[in-house]
């Protein structure tokens, strides 16, 4: 029998971490989906997103062995070209996995770009509202990259045909992209019981507190409707400034609306939270995949977001509303339709999200894609 295949994977945030979102939950998934077939070794932060504390039950600055992989958790100011570029030197890995375009990512760059073995992950992160954030940071960053002809050296990632347009745009002298679905949670083997009133609806909010989530819009959206209405926001804190505005706009709204909020909930927690809400609500600017709408639809609860993600003609399949961010209207529209709803009608959107979660699932042929991601 050949040896294993040797990934070695650059990321920055990485289990037990969970409050980066979507971008933890694509390499977590990916380490689970194949660590059977290669030998990983993860290289990540020793703490989550914006912790000042490293988790509790790790060693850091050190290999260690942990759920069949190798992980590396580095503690602040230790991650150094040096240590990176030896890194890449002692392991001789086959292929260098960047879970990132931006970040600490420039050093495994640096060091490896021209061996032939980086496959970079944007994730997301080419998206025009993803570079409208710190554009001139992300314009110099990308602007060194193609300075350096970096794209010719490397396999880009892709997680569809809108990231490859992205990447295409940005770089168009890359030579290699190859698309490679997300690997999500599996679906849900059949669903809880659970019914609905007319008038009434439990809505569910799961995201960072970040512009780009647009909490603040969906808080609005609350304003112009009627009816008995919960709303549980599960949330990560990320810019205090936007969440500040949130808050007023919630203090405001629980006079009318039942508001329950939970802030930095462990990933394992939520989805019990989902499994009790009628509708997921996401107005987001835009989403490479949604780790957290997948999981909505994989336990069957039908979903109200944005058309800046892939989900798209939700309507037609009764799985849910994907609706315009140039008509805010829409989305008051939409819930309120959602209140007015009876439960006959909404479980044929319930079954309609499941179908749409497990249509996926069947469709995306992981392995062969994976295979040619990392074998070639």
């Amino acid at each position: 029998m050949s040896p294993k295949l040797k990934l070695l994977l650059f990321t920055d945030w990485f289990s037990p971490a969970f409050k980066a979102g979507g971008p933890v939950r694509s390499v977590v998934n990916l380490v689970d989906r194949f660590k059977e077939e290669y030998d990983m070794f993860v290289f990540t932060s020793d703490r989550d997103l914006n912790d000042t504390n490293p988790f509790d039950d790790i060693v850091a600055d050190e290999w260690i062995a942990r759920d069949g992989i190798h992980i590396y958790y580095y503690s602040p100011g230790k991650m150094t070209y040096a240590l990176v570029k030896s890194t890449i030197s002692d392991i001789a890995p086959d292929k260098i996995y960047l879970n990132s375009m931006f970040s600490n990512m420039i050093l495994p760059i640096r060091a490896a770009y021209q061996s032939g073995k980086i496959v970079l992950a944007p994730r997301g992160m080419l998206r025009p509202s993803a570079l409208a954030v710190k554009p001139i940071r992300k314009f110099f960053y990308l602007s060194l990259l193609k300075l350096f002809s970096v794209e010719r050296f490397i396999t880009f990632h892709s997680t569809g045909v809108d990231e490859t347009k992205n990447i295409k745009r940005i770089f168009p002298l890359a030579t290699k992209i190859i698309e490679a679905p997300n690997l999500p949670v599996p679906v849900s083997g059949s669903l809880v019981e659970h019914l609905k009133e007319v008038g009434a609806v439990k809505l569910i909010f799961v995201g960072r507190i970040h512009p780009i989530k647009n909490l603040l819009v969906l808080l609005e959206a609350l304003e112009k409707v009627k009816g008995d209405i919960h709303l549980t926001i599960i949330a990560t804190l990320e810019d205090l400034t936007y969440w500040e505005k949130c808050n007023v706009k919630i203090q405001a709204l629980q006079e009318q609306i039942q508001i329950n909020v939970m802030i930095d909930l462990p990933h394992h927690e939520i989805k019990q939270h989902i499994e009790q809400a009628h509708f997921f609500v996401l107005p987001t600017e835009g989403e490479n995949f949604g780790h957290a709408i997948f999981e909505a639809l994989a336990v069957g609860c039908p979903i109200i977001i944005s058309d800046q993600t892939p989900w798209r003609n939700l309507a037609s399949q009764k799985a849910g509303f994907d609706l315009s961010l140039q008509d805010l209207n829409s989305f008051s529209n939409a819930i309120q339709s959602c209140i007015d709803m009876d439960n006959d009608v909404w479980q044929e959107y319930r079954h309609g999200a499941w179908n749409e979660a497990k249509r996926y699932s069947a469709e995306m042929n992981p392995e062969l894609s994976y295979f040619q991601l990392f074998n070639t």
